[in-house]
């Protein structure tokens, strides 16, 4: 059964800085800049232990914000969208 992110998003946080997550291909990914957290989805399961997740560098994180309509710098909602 495939992860069906929009039925959670609005009870799903990352473990390690509470913050919104964007669902970015096959992973989850920390809304919170100085997180940067990617969390995978493993056969419709997300993997939500921080010490299992790839902190993404600054220029990947910002990438995916603004490919989520979130301000490439503090992953924000951008209000223009």
């Amino acid at each position: 059964m495939p992860f069906d992110f929009n039925a959670l998003k609005d009870i799903l946080r990352c473990p390690k800085s509470k913050s919104e997550l964007v669902l970015d291909g096959n992973s989850l990914v920390s809304v919170d800049p100085d997180c940067r957290l990617r969390y995978e989805i493993r056969d419709g399961i997300p993997s939500m232990f921080p010490e299992d997740a790839a902190t993404l560098s600054v220029q990947e994180w910002s990438a995916v914000m603004a490919a989520h309509g979130r301000d490439p710098v503090s992953g924000k909602p951008n209000v223009n969208q």
